[in-house]
């Protein structure tokens, strides 16, 4: 009877011993498969951000473009103008340097051509080129018509208007009338028509490009949102599977050693040994969860500030701009550092490291507190000013002038460099977005300029 006791005991044993193997396997199996599961969705939200980015610049780059097909058609329309009026061939060089080797107009439609999903909408290019090439055609003729009114060689005319054969009755008009027929072809309505048209074709395209980009912000800050939620979810699986690993360790090994060292100590009087050892598991539980909230610390702060300067980031900027509603209180000043990539071409990655991080440190020491600084891009900074209104404007101008009178002084780990800014005081009618909208429009304006200087919004 007592053999069949031993034997009890011994089977009780082990099988505890058994569970406690498939449950330290289960844990591992869980824990791997949590990690696993968290490091994915660290994975996308970083591919969601960046597609939400690329959709951004991309609308960027195209209404830059548009712009300069405007730019460029202008400048050609003024061009033949002024020929057709003062006969200057200086007139005629500009446009054909123009039109042939600077090539504004076809770099930019290329450009805009190039983020084309929807093959339906590339009529929108198709036709503003075709009206562009008419333009031309209105443009080359109404030249020959003036270079013969002025009696000018062959040899100086340009090939391609040359090339054009003038009717029978405009090459039978006289020469005071050739340039009058040349005024009214360069300033009728159907070249006015064509150049309406080429505009309007972009505007389209650009409108259904930023109809695109919206659908496409929307849907990945939906997602990112979502990877988010997920991420603390999982994070919050993983303190869970922490706790249990503590329970079942209290119940499958601490309690254990206690009856253990209580049983010795009651058969004989034996040096001190489950103390130390309780200590000893107490020190390394105590490390491991310290540990993992230190992890825990890191990936917070890793998510939301810049892992080279040390400020605050681009999501950081960007949950401000979806969240804040009203501006009146909030000042923006969008900042870029000038001729940064000369600095990395010639000087070196480092070196550009050193810039940013001097931006960083200078712009940190020279706000208050309370401020937001974050580095929204390569080389762009953003600062939110809080409770700073239009009427401290002077006073933040001194500051800002501060700030590049310390960047412009070098140093040896960077050399001296310029900022552009842009700055727009918040309004009760402004949110994030419009306020966003005129710092970056201030800044434009220095950046085409003279640059090294600070552009404040006006109305």
């Amino acid at each position: 009877m007592r053999k069949n006791n031993v034997v009890s005991v011994t089977e009780k044993k082990a099988n505890s011993g058994f569970r406690l193997e498939i449950f330290n396997f289960f844990i591992i199996v869980l824990t791997v498969a949590v990690s696993v599961a968290l490091s994915s969705i660290i994975y996308n939200s970083h591919s969601t951000y960046n597609a939400f980015y690329d959709a951004t610049e991309e609308y960027i780059s195209c209404r830059m473009s548009a712009e300069q097909v405007h730019d460029a058609s202008d400048y050609l329309t003024n061009q033949v103008r002024a020929f057709i009026h003062t006969g200057d061939s200086q007139h005629i060089d500009n446009y054909f340097v123009e039109a042939n080797v600077s090539k504004r107009r076809e770099h930019a439609i290329r450009t805009i051509k190039q983020y084309v999903t929807d093959r339906d909408k590339d009529v929108y290019l198709e036709n503003a080129v075709s009206f562009s090439k008419e333009l031309m055609k209105i443009e080359y003729y109404a030249m020959k018509l003036r270079l013969e009114a002025d009696g000018a060689a062959q040899e100086k005319y340009p090939k391609a208007v040359k090339d054009v054969e003038l009717k029978s009755e405009d090459a039978a008009l006289s020469a005071d009338e050739k340039i009058e027929r040349a005024k009214e072809l360069v300033q009728g309505g159907k070249y006015i028509d064509y150049k309406d048209e080429i505009y309007e074709n972009i505007s389209l395209y650009t409108q259904d490009l930023l109809d695109g980009t919206r659908k496409r912000e929307r849907e990945n800050s939906a997602l990112f949102s979502k990877y988010q939620q997920i991420q603390m979810i999982l994070i919050v699986a993983l303190i869970c599977i922490l706790m249990v690993t503590v329970a079942f360790t209290t119940i499958f090994l601490i309690r254990p050693l206690r009856k253990s060292s209580k049983l010795i100590t009651e058969q004989n009087s034996l040096p001190v040994k489950g103390t130390t050892e309780m200590r000893t598991f107490a020190m390394l539980y105590n490390k491991a969860l310290e540990k993992t909230k230190t992890q825990q610390d890191k990936l917070t702060y890793a998510a939301s500030h810049d892992s080279l300067t040390g400020i605050q980031n681009r999501i950081v900027f960007d949950e401000m701009y979806r969240s804040v509603q009203k501006t009146d209180d909030i000042t923006l000043v969008l900042i870029d550092v000038d001729a940064f990539k000369e600095i990395n071409d010639t000087k070196g990655h480092d070196i550009g490291d050193s810039v940013l991080k001097k931006v960083a440190s200078v712009l940190h020491t020279s706000f208050r507190s309370g401020d937001v600084i974050c580095r929204i891009g390569g080389d762009e900074f953003a600062l939110i000013l809080n409770g700073l209104s239009s009427e401290q404007k002077e006073q933040l101008e001194n500051k800002l002038r501060f700030v590049m009178h310390k960047l412009g002084e070098a140093d040896s780990d960077a050399p001296a460099f310029t900022l552009s800014m842009g700055v727009a005081f918040g309004s009760e009618k402004d949110n994030f977005k419009i306020l966003y909208k005129k710092a970056d429009q201030a800044l434009y304006g220095i950046k085409t300029t003279s640059k090294n200087g600070i552009g404040f919004y006006e109305e």
